[in-house]
């Protein structure tokens, strides 16, 4: 973060950066590294994290490494180098590390040159080894201790002066630890006890045989300058501990001992038609009277007081009515099921059709009940229901073809009536380019006027008719129709009559017109 807001403040000097951390996704991950590979690329630095930036990125124009903070895995900080190493690369790659003197950072750097050398020793070489161990606690302290004490004691001003003269120093300090890891690489790889350094010794000091109180008062010492560090509340994944969490009233705070718990809502879903709001309210007002009285109960007892017992005011009295009435106006008994098959029965039949839908709900719900809730459902569904819209503009639809349907059989019927009193033989229709190959003129006869017989939508009647009528004994094709495709003829030969009955209206109408003039 440091590094990019010094980048953004050198932006008019030509510091232009890309950077990809753990929050960077994929497609912009990519974007940026096209841009910084693309030739003349004006993107002179990418700020890597080694984490997220170590695998699947190809930097082969890069031709400088800098790592600024090891990792305590060599092969994170190995992958990272490797992404300048790759096909295209023109350049000699140059490698720098950072590492802050007297810091756990040199314990990070040589601690990796020494997993390097037991992976090249153990597993390059294929010798066997004993495994290495973890760091244990108190080497994990000593290592954290190393260079505490020069860090807390050091002044806040740095001059050009000091800077220099680190500098110089840096060059004479990183040989020399060059030369001690050199050295150390030339003893016996196997004999790890000869090998490390022995993190508990400190200036001399052998801390592991010292008493525990002394590293109490460092741990103390590093508290008090860091701060206390508070653990983050744990996230939790699964979906129902998500929903329970978003339906919850989770900005509450938690009940103190010797408090009144909260009391417990039901739970009260959307198609129960509660007055949630309401209802929540009056329990959280029940809760504070409570709250309240208990505590002025508490103080009473503090200061040796009798507490006194207190009747019920008529607010709480017309309150628990209130509750007790809100809770009677759901319609708890109501499942999902019974409420999804009461909108599926809605959108077949119509709203109106309460009858039929208490058949459709037969064996769970009355129809008086049917009838109760339906009057509810249409008069609080827009303020209670949450997917309202969906739900109404379902039942709508499901309406709109039961109107269609009602207005195709009235067309149906009018024009098998205008065929006088033998339509099976009399009918006829103007196809125009409707014809089609599939059905004769005797058959199209024979399923209009059978449809009107049997109702508009019974399909599978009719093709059981089909198969029963003797004249089509011998028409294996129009027998082998299936109940769909019979409906799909019907439907064609409606919009048929249609398109006659509205070309004879506007016949009507231009003869009534000349007439007039």
């Amino acid at each position: 973060d440091i590094l990019e807001d010094y980048c953004a403040y050198r932006h008019e000097d030509g510091f232009y950066y890309c950077r990809i951390d753990g929050s960077t996704g994929g497609p912009e991950r990519q974007e940026m590294i096209d841009a910084f590979n693309k030739p003349n690329s004006d993107r002179f630095l990418f700020l890597l994290s080694t984490r997220a930036g170590g695998l699947g990125i190809n930097l082969q124009t890069a031709d400088t490494v800098i790592i600024y903070d090891s990792d305590w895995n060599p092969q994170a900080d190995l992958q990272a180098m490797d992404r300048a190493h790759r096909i295209g690369q023109k350049k000699e790659v140059k490698v720098f590390r950072f590492v802050t003197q007297d810091s756990i950072e040199e314990k990070v750097v040589e601690r990796a040159e020494q997993k390097l050398q037991m992976d090249y020793a153990v597993i390059q070489q294929g010798r066997l080894a004993e495994k290495q161990k973890a760091l244990s606690k108190e080497e994990a302290l000593a290592a954290v201790r190393y260079g505490a004490d020069k860090i807390f004691r050091a002044g806040d001003s740095v001059t050009e002066e000091d800077i220099d003269t680190i500098l110089a120093g840096a060059k004479n300090l990183t040989a020399e630890r060059s030369q001690k890891l050199e050295s150390k690489e030339k003893r016996d790889l196997l004999d790890f006890s000869n090998a490390e350094v022995n993190f508990q010794e400190f200036e001399g000091v052998d801390y592991k045989s010292m008493a525990q109180q002394g590293d109490r008062e460092f741990i103390e010492m590093m508290q008090d300058s860091m701060g206390k560090r508070e653990r983050t509340s744990t996230v939790s994944y699964n979906e129902r501990d998500a929903y329970r969490g978003a339906g919850a009233s989770s900005s509450k705070p938690a009940t103190e001992p010797g408090q009144p718990k909260r009391p417990k809502v039901p739970d009260m879903k959307d198609y129960q038609l509660f007055n949630v709001q309401r209802i929540n309210e009056l329990h959280e007002a029940e809760y504070q009277r409570e709250l309240k009285r208990t505590k002025a109960a508490s103080r009473l007892s503090e200061a040796g007081q009798e507490v006194p017992d207190e009747k019920p005011s008529p607010e709480e009295i017309a309150e628990k009515k209130e509750l007790e009435e809100l809770d009677a106006a759901g319609f708890k008994d109501w499942t999902r099921n019974d409420y999804s098959r009461f909108i599926k029965s809605a959108e077949k039949n119509g709203r109106d059709k309460l009858g039929d839908i208490a058949e459709d709900l037969l064996g769970t719900k009355t129809l008086e009940e049917v009838t109760t809730y339906s009057e509810a459902f249409w008069r609080l569904g827009p303020t209670h229901i949450g997917d309202w819209e969906k739900v109404s503009k379902k039942i709508e639809e499901g309406e709109k073809k039961i109107a269609e349907k009602s207005e195709m059989a009235q067309l149906l019927t009018f024009k098998v009536k205008s065929a006088g009193d033998n339509p099976w033989d009399n009918l006829t229709l103007k196809y125009g380019n409707n014809r089609g190959k599939l059905f004769n003129e005797e058959e199209d006869r024979f399923l209009l006027c059978m449809t009107d017989k049997l109702g508009y939508g019974r399909w599978e009647e009719l093709k059981r008719e089909v198969r029963l009528r003797p004249e089509f004994r011998f028409d294996w094709l129009f027998k082998s129709r299936t109940p769909i495709e019979l409906g799909r003829r019907v439907d064609l030969l409606i919009r048929v009559i249609r398109s006659e009955n509205n070309s004879k209206e506007k016949g009507s109408k231009k003869q009534k017109v000349e007439h007039d003039e």
